[in-house]
């Protein structure tokens, strides 16, 4: 099972009715894997513990309607890299995620507050008084139980929205300095283009995650 948290504003039907991202997830499917588009609470939440509380509710939900063979994967697309990791690197599921996979993916959240005035307001209302500690992938990473986990980081120096070296760049090579098996795959556009969203990304993230099983 892969579970997929969607990018800040979106929604779980967007892996089904947004044709870009239909189509990377589809090719991830066709590799034999169940995907759980999750809402990941809300359309801003940012990795909060609202957020994971929420994953892990789905995940459990799902359990009765498939059958699995109880490997776990995630997968964060934008803002969707927070839940993804730390998914992962929390271990909030009562199971090992066997690999992570981010998209564009947000996952230095000091970075997200101190580039953007709006984004830290947003932050600020996802976690709502909640504390910020253990829930930054890049800025925390030393502290979590699961920082071992495999990661691909699919990322592009065009991208001026979710910058990739202090994003999925800097996380891979914390992650790679740790010990984990990590691959970064370089493509080409701005934020959420199609460069990022199309099927040959969907079979190398299946393909990184084939390699984990």
């Amino acid at each position: 099972m892969v579970i997929v948290s969607h990018g800040r504003g979106g929604q779980a039907l967007d892996g089904i009715t947004h044709p870009p991202f239909d189509t990377l997830v589809d090719a991830i499917d066709v590799q034999g894997y169940v995907l759980l588009l999750s809402n990941d609470g809300g359309k801003e939440t940012w990795g909060s513990p609202d957020a994971l509380a929420y994953v892990g509710r789905v995940y459990r939900a799902a359990q009765p309607h498939f059958k699995g063979d109880g490997r776990v994967y995630s997968l964060g697309i934008s803002m969707g890299g927070l839940p993804a990791t730390l998914t992962a690197y929390r271990q909030t599921l009562g199971v090992r995620v066997r690999a992570t996979a981010i998209v564009a993916g947000r996952v230095n959240l000091r970075d997200a507050e101190r580039t953007s005035a709006r984004r830290a307001a947003s932050i600020r209302r996802a976690f709502g008084g909640a504390s910020q500690v253990g829930y930054d992938p890049v800025n925390q990473f030393a502290s979590f139980r699961g920082r071992l986990t495999p990661l691909l980081a699919v990322v592009s120096a065009q991208d001026t929205a979710v910058a990739s070296a202090a994003n999925g760049i800097r996380l891979a090579i914390l992650a790679r300095a740790a010990g984990a098996d990590v691959q970064v795959l370089q493509v080409q556009g701005p934020h959420l283009s199609r460069g990022y969203m199309n099927a040959d990304v969907g079979s190398k993230i299946a393909q990184f995650f084939n390699t984990h099983r």
